[in-house]
């Protein structure tokens, strides 16, 4: 098999992920040196992933590239969340953190959001930075799934994103739909019900 491989590529990225792949030309293509370069998009990759996985594949290699890259950044976005962001995907759950709220006396804030949802992606970012500067005030994803529809629909949410605040000593306080553009609205309420 050694005389096969038309190249080995080690592979470093800053987001610490590392792999060996190795080019290994399709059967019918010309394997000599020259002809590698054009015919890379037709080759097979070889990976040996840091974790002593193998992945044989028959696609391009830049293609599997950055689906492997793009995993390693959705897993690493999900380790680096704030501390006082919990997630509750049952109704169970979500009442064990408003009450948690309420006899610690702190603020509750909550996302209602979807996996499918782009806006819902599109402000995360935002919802942790919120998360980040509030450490006194716990943050609390809410997932729609097929098993928690009645947690969804029993609070009233009509759409997605949307958010609720909830006051420790008066309930909820605060339900609106949220986007990119008035998230920022939305952290002036939280602001707002966190100084009273």
């Amino acid at each position: 098999m050694k005389k096969n491989i038309a190249s080995i590529v080690s592979i470093g990225m800053a987001s610490g992920f590392a792999a060996t792949a190795y080019i290994v030309p399709s059967p019918g293509l010309p394997s000599s040196r020259s002809s590698i370069a054009s015919s890379r998009q037709s080759s097979t990759g070889i990976f040996f992933r840091d974790d002593d996985t193998i992945d044989v594949v028959g696609l391009e290699l830049q293609s599997k590239m950055r689906s492997i890259v793009a995993q390693r950044t959705r897993q690493r976005r999900e380790t680096h969340r704030p501390a006082n962001v919990k997630s509750a995907i049952s109704l169970e759950d979500f009442a064990t953190v408003i009450d948690e709220g309420r006899r610690e006396g702190r603020l509750v804030v909550v996302r209602f959001h979807a996996t499918w949802c782009k806006t819902c992606h599109a402000i995360r970012p935002s919802f942790d930075r919120a998360a980040s500067s509030n450490p006194e005030i716990i943050f609390v994803d809410v997932p729609v799934l097929e098993s928690n529809s009645n947690l969804h629909q029993g609070l009233g949410v009509e759409s997605i994103p949307f958010g609720h605040i909830y006051h420790p000593e008066e309930g909820l306080v605060e339900e609106r739909k949220l986007s990119r553009k008035t998230f920022s609205d939305f952290e002036g309420l939280i602001k707002m019900h966190s100084s009273s």
